[in-house]
């Protein structure tokens, strides 16, 4: 499967500190159609209307 590197993987933690390469299938990043950078500010999902966590690894 080809790598989907979207604009809101752009955004995204995990991609901007090369932790993500876009290669998996179930990221919400990829078929979020929000904005994910709003989300990301915010910490709330407006797709599923839910706090959004980063866990630090």
């Amino acid at each position: 499967m080809e790598k989907v590197i979207n604009s809101n993987c752009k955004k995204c933690p995990e991609h901007l500190t090369n932790r993500c390469e876009g290669e998996d299938e179930n990221c919400l990043c990829k078929f979020c159609p929000r904005n994910m950078s709003v989300c990301i500010k915010v910490k709330w999902c407006r797709e599923t209307e839910s706090s959004i966590i980063f866990e630090q690894s």
